[in-house]
């Protein structure tokens, strides 16, 4: 009787030291789930609203414009629409201006970080320095947010019309309503807010709910046509395009996408 029990308590301590405390232990085996959340780094689409003869715009443009070359458009897209007859503006910067202010406040510069998420008018102060740590500080907040959304598209090109078509995924883990992907196209001029003025803003393609993992599929024939080759020094004056996704109603843009 000692003998058995002298070898089932050997046994014991033999299985202990061979699998470990795992053999005491319930396994837990994680389900292969094919989740839809996962992390998309947020492009931030900034609108500075601007106007020929106002006297501040300079100080917005130039520290909008210089961030836009630190930051690149993988994190931060500029564009800039002009207001109220100064030659560069459109009757569609002047109808989206009013689709943002509505009966508020008017006045320019005026910028709004991806849509109605933050707005700043005027300058914060005197000094050029001020303006842009402000605007930077405000871009920075934005950018530590992750996208629900992932956008793709490609430049299709028949000179000199094109198309822009691609996708919006939702990729978090809940539904998502009253969105639009929508877009603009604007040409780069020498001067000063002229650095992506914008000439077309496509219309919205409103999206029904989009579920976790879904996606929804758009297409866009811009009216701005591709620029030929200029005959003095054969530089092609540069094109900006960009897709973006915005709430409908909160006019929150929740993603967007800079288009080589």
């Amino acid at each position: 009787m000692k003998i058995k029990i002298f070898i089932f308590i050997f046994l014991i301590i033999f299985l202990l030291i061979f699998f470990g405390n795992n053999i005491l232990t319930p396994q837990i085996f994680a389900q292969n789930t094919d989740s839809t959340s996962k992390t998309v780094s947020r492009t931030v689409l900034v609108e500075l609203f601007v106007q020929g003869s106002c006297t501040t715009c300079p100080t917005a443009e130039f520290c909008l414009e210089d961030m836009a070359w630190e930051y690149g458009t993988t994190k931060f897209i500029l564009v800039q629409e002009h207001l109220w007859g100064d030659g560069y503006d459109t009757a569609e910067t002047n109808a989206r201006y009013n689709w943002y202010v509505g009966d508020g406040k008017k006045g320019t510069p005026d910028v709004f970080i991806d849509g109605l998420t933050k707005r700043l008018q005027g300058l914060a102060c005197d000094c050029v320095e001020g303006n842009y740590e402000c605007y930077k500080d405000a871009i920075d907040k934005e950018l530590t947010r992750p996208s629900l959304l992932e956008i793709s598209a490609n430049k299709t090109t028949i000179d000199p019309d094109y198309t822009i078509e691609g996708t919006v995924k939702n990729i978090s883990d809940i539904p998502l309503k009253d969105l639009a992907v929508c877009g603009m196209a604007g040409r780069e001029g020498d001067e000063s807010g002229l650095y992506n003025h914008i000439q077309n803003i496509f219309p919205f393609q409103n999206m029904p709910t989009l579920l976790p993992g879904e996606t929804f599929s758009f297409k866009f024939v811009p009216e701005i046509s591709l620029a030929p080759e200029s005959e003095i020094d054969g530089e092609e004056e540069i094109l900006h395009l960009v897709i973006f996704v915005q709430n409908t109603e909160t006019k929150e843009i929740l993603q967007a996408l800079y288009i080589e």
